[in-house]
């Protein structure tokens, strides 16, 4: 096992995340919502690979994912990017970090109408993703997935949400509750 700290990353990402929930619940997330709906995120290092890797094994139509990256990181991006259809790159801020994953945050929130967030694991960014989506979507519904650690456990704790996202690793039962239709 390879321990290394990140400059300018708080201890609390790190020391609380669940990288084998985490994994379950995008997978369950990819499983449940591809077949009938959409799911759009931000592109990451650790969460991209496992997106293409599921919809890959899943077989489902690749073109209801779509990733919204920021063009300051060109040249470091995942290659795993390459196997999506709806790749959104978001043009940077001077080249300021910070910036510039403000403008892709704004520009992947306000996309599409929203119906639901699902917030797995994540760190400092994810306060400011979360702040915007309720902002713009304000009666959609926001499931910050505690089990998984990290900035999902924070913003469970600091919000009132439904106490089994505190405790429901069946990540599959969950978002068919959660997400789908009530027949």
């Amino acid at each position: 096992m390879n321990h290394y700290t990140l400059p300018n990353r708080d201890r609390v990402f790190f020391d609380t995340a669940d990288v084998l929930a985490i994994r379950e619940a995008i997978k369950a997330l990819v499983e449940v919502v591809l077949p009938i709906g959409r799911i759009t995120c931000g592109g990451h290092p650790a969460i991209t690979p496992l997106l293409a890797l599921f919809a890959r094994e899943s077989g489902l139509d690749r073109d209801r994912l779509a990733i919204y990256q920021s063009k300051l990181f060109e040249g470091r991006l995942p290659p795993e990017l390459a196997e999506f259809v709806n790749v959104h790159m978001v043009p940077a801020v001077n080249n300021n970090r910070t910036a510039s994953l403000t403008a892709m945050r704004r520009a992947m929130i306000g996309s599409r109408s929203f119906s639901a967030a699902v917030i797995v694991g994540g760190m400092e960014g994810i306060y400011e993703e979360h702040k915007l989506f309720v902002e713009r979507h304000p009666n959609a519904e926001v499931l910050p997935l505690s089990t998984t650690g990290a900035a999902a456990r924070i913003i469970y704790q600091q919000g009132e949400y439904d106490p089994t996202l505190a405790r429901d690793r069946t990540y599959s039962s969950l978002f068919r509750r959660k997400l789908l239709p009530v027949n």
